[in-house]
């Protein structure tokens, strides 16, 4: 997520921020994806979730961020590996830094999850939950003030922009 925010300003100054799990796709066209006052959570109806949120502090799936609240955040940590852990730790560094979290009504906020298997190489994230009981102390350095990585290969489409990147290997 960080590498898409640096990317996406290398191409324009943009003030706005929405992160997608590729896999969801929006049901109701009145969702709209702008920045509110406050970090938006839209993906609060999952149909695989039987259309309500999981847990009170959700806020995964989709989710959007202005450029300022994103910095005041310092963006998404970096030393989450596998799936799972670090939409809850970027939840955490919202209510810290004191903002709330909106999010639309559930009739407005439903999606569709495409069915897939897991990922390869991608399994169940082992150390989220250590790593969730820390974000008071690591939110300040780990974040976009301490992203690595090293692009490989941009290939700008019509509707998207493609970014392979090389973030090297997890350091503990």
């Amino acid at each position: 997520m960080n590498v898409g925010y640096k990317e996406a300003l290398k191409d324009f100054p943009f003030n706005c921020f929405i992160f997608s799990d590729v896999d969801l796709i929006p049901m109701d066209d009145h969702n709209f994806y702008h920045c509110y006052s406050q970090p938006r959570h839209f993906s609060v109806a999952i149909d695989k979730h039987h259309f309500r949120l999981i847990y009170p502090q959700c806020f995964g799936g989709v989710s959007g961020l202005s450029k300022e609240q994103f910095i005041k955040i310092n963006g998404f940590p970096n030393k989450y590996w596998g799936w799972g852990g670090e939409d809850d730790d970027v939840y955490h560094r919202i209510i810290l830094h004191g903002m709330k979290i909106s999010r639309p009504a559930r009739i407005t906020g439903r999606y569709r999850m495409i069915k897939h298997g897991r990922d390869a190489n991608n399994e169940r994230n082992p150390k989220r939950f250590i790593r969730l009981k820390s974000v008071k102390s690591t939110m300040k350095t780990d974040g976009i003030n301490s992203l690595k990585y090293q692009l490989i290969k941009k290939k700008v489409y019509v509707l998207f922009t493609n970014i392979t990147v090389d973030v090297g290997k997890p350091t503990d």
